[in-house]
């Protein structure tokens, strides 16, 4: 029986096969440089460990091949968002907050349930990567301290009526400038306030109290409406009289005028005639006083005491 005879390939063989796949690797090891940057990302790139100085825009890039340089890709112009007082989870689903979450001081010394959702973005990729471990744990802690504070300097009811927007503002600006302080490279873009209301016990009165805060404000309006209209009406009134009496004031002194130019000239007349003046003066006047007075005309056959109801008879 003769067994089959296989020739071991000798070592120059296989060099030379090497030799043949070589410029083949490299070029697979090359092209590992070759990387993209979508639009809306920049890219950070660490050469040998250490993070280049300008960041890759969009667009196709070469670069050294992998395990010398290192791309890490950042979506700089998307909102990140971190919940305080509650998760995004249990908001998502419609839960409410747990109370030890949600539950904070006033500075009249009430509980109040007070959540948060807080956005931002990526303002500083190498900040973001570097200085930071966990900057979403950073933001949320970091914003859940400064709600505290802002809430803890107001009174509660002011913090359930008209205080929303000014703990917003207040949030948003001392949160970024910690932010800034850690260097975490990120900027806040909105503060929303997701949850304000008093624990579940006393719900019940801050709403009663709400209500009736309500009511005397609507009472409020409803007078200021009717002073409102009643000012217009009342000014018209005004200036009506006022320009009444100034007419009557005209016609008073013009009347006093005449009066007093008639008596001047009547005057003159009784030192040139008095006779004469008296006389007319006599007529006048019974011209003025004898039409108002009653008068009844006898005949010659009246005769005898005749009742005219002058004089009323006593009883």
């Amino acid at each position: 029986m003769h067994r089959a005879y296989h020739p071991t390939p000798q070592p120059h063989k296989r060099r030379i096969r090497w030799l043949a796949v070589l410029p083949w690797l490299a070029a697979v090891y090359l092209v590992t440089g070759l990387y993209t940057v979508g639009p809306n990302e920049r890219a950070v790139v660490r050469r040998c460990g250490k993070p280049l100085a300008q960041l890759r825009m969009p667009g196709l890039h070469f670069g050294f091949p992998y395990g010398i340089d290192r791309v890490t890709r950042l979506k700089v112009f998307e909102r990140k968002r971190v919940a305080v007082g509650m998760s995004l989870a249990e908001r998502s689903l419609g839960r409410a907050a747990e109370p030890q979450q949600a539950e904070r001081l006033t500075g009249d010394h009430n509980l109040i349930r007070v959540s948060a959702i807080i956005q931002y973005r990526i303002a500083d990729a190498k900040a973001y990567l570097f200085h930071v471990a966990d900057v979403p744990a950073l933001v949320s802690d970091v914003a859940s301290s400064t709600l505290t504070s802002a809430v803890t300097s107001m009174n509660v009811d002011d913090v359930l009526t008209v205080e929303r927007l000014a703990i917003q503002d207040e949030v948003k600006r001392a949160t970024q400038a910690a932010l800034e302080g850690y260097r975490a490279g990120v900027e806040i873009t909105s503060v929303s306030l997701e949850d304000v209301a008093p624990p579940e016990e006393v719900a019940q009165a801050f709403r009663d109290v709400t209500a009736a805060r309500e009511d005397s404000q609507r009472l409020i309006n409803e007078a200021q409406g009717y002073a409102n209209r009643l000012s217009p009406q009342a000014r018209g009134e005004a200036q009506r009289t006022r320009l009444e009496a100034e007419a009557y004031r005209d016609q008073a002194i013009k009347r006093a005028q005449g009066d007093a130019e008639s008596f001047a000239k009547m005057a003159a007349q009784l030192s040139d005639n008095r006779p004469l003046t008296v006389k007319r003066l006599i007529l006048e006047t019974m011209e003025k006083v004898l039409p108002r007075l009653k008068k009844i005309v006898l005949d010659d056959r009246a005769g005898g005491a005749v009742d005219l109801g002058l004089i009323e008879a006593e009883q």
